[in-house]
């Protein structure tokens, strides 16, 4: 019970009694969130809050534990996206806008192409190009939705409007990868996204009522979903040939499809024995051009250049570019 002395002062003060100094609000134990009720007494703020703004960061503490923690983790995760789609859309951009190595060649050199050709007598389709009128390097061919000759020609992909050659393959192998990346962080989306708004588990639910409850959920978060996972299927299936194409077998998509119209290839019913295969290793460390600060070395060829090769006796490697 106060004094009259204390009432008096009270209600002078505005109707409590004056408090000296601030009141701390002890911490807690989930990274110093405040301990609500406090035991203190605060003094009044100098500007108007509402109730829902005081008893927000008790409130977070109280659903979220580890709230600091959840924020860290979903700024890295933010940022590992952010990194993902910048390099999905540079490795796009230049599959897209970049050289795939188009065979070039002036009117004198046409013309003295021809003559030489004629006068040797090896004026053959294989080698020559009777649309673009120049001589095909090997591992060449010309593509017909373009209408020019591509070195080292893989495939025209209609995905990123442009061939797929010797100046943009390795930009074309990022954009896989990358935009299989996405397609995670996609799928992965989804599924947080049911587990925070949707009320129901697989657990608990099981299969079929589970995938009816996020259906209705979100009719489009779900067919975002089925979108994701048919997108999935065709770039694993197309990475995953990609590299088995260029680290085991050597060779182009182009190449594989029509080993048996190439002299170089040594065709039969089970396998197809590539002169530019020197094993798995050698084969990805000469495609990507990996160099790790001078410790690999791989031999760089240009392929708009480089008309035959032969077969090499002396190495144990089979063929060797002349």
């Amino acid at each position: 019970m106060m004094s009259s002395r204390g009432v008096f002062l009270a209600q002078a003060g505005g109707g409590r009694p004056r408090v000296r100094g601030r009141a701390r609000t002890p911490a807690g134990r989930d990274g110093g969130c405040p301990v609500w009720p406090p035991s203190g007494r605060r003094e009044a703020r100098p500007r108007r809050t509402t109730l829902a703004a005081e008893l927000r960061p008790a409130s977070d503490c109280v659903v979220f534990p580890k709230l600091a923690e959840k924020k860290k983790f979903a700024f890295l995760r933010e940022l590992q996206q952010f990194h993902t789609l910048v390099a999905l859309f540079y490795n796009f951009g230049k599959s897209w806008k970049s050289d795939p190595g188009i065979i070039k060649a002036s009117e004198e050199q046409k013309k003295k192409t021809i003559v030489e050709l004629a006068e040797t007598g090896s004026l053959d389709l294989s080698i020559f190009c009777s649309t673009c009128l120049i001589r095909k390097p090997v591992r060449s061919k010309h593509c017909a939705v373009c209408n020019r000759c591509i070195a080292k020609f893989d495939h025209h992909c209609p995905w990123v409007g442009n061939c797929v050659g010797s100046g943009n393959h390795r930009y074309f192998m990022g954009y896989l990868f990358f935009l299989l990346c996405m397609i995670c962080w996609m799928i992965y989306g989804c599924i947080c996204y049911w587990r925070i708004h949707c009320a129901t588990t697989y657990t608990k639910d099981g299969f079929w009522t589970y995938v009816t409850q996020i259906a209705t959920c979100s009719s489009w978060m779900f067919w975002m979903f089925l979108n994701s996972v048919f997108h999935f299927m065709w770039v694993v299936v197309l990475i995953m040939c990609q590299i088995y194409q260029i680290a085991c077998l050597g060779i182009t998509t182009n190449e594989r499809m029509n080993a048996r119209r190439y002299k170089h290839f040594k065709v039969t019913s089970t396998s197809i024995e590539s002169p530019f295969n020197h094993g798995c290793f050698r084969n990805l460390i000469d495609f990507f051009e990996l160099r790790c600060c001078g410790l690999f070395r791989p031999v760089v060829v240009d392929w708009t250049t480089q008309h035959s090769i032969d077969y090499d006796q002396t190495s144990g490697s089979g063929y060797q570019l002349v």
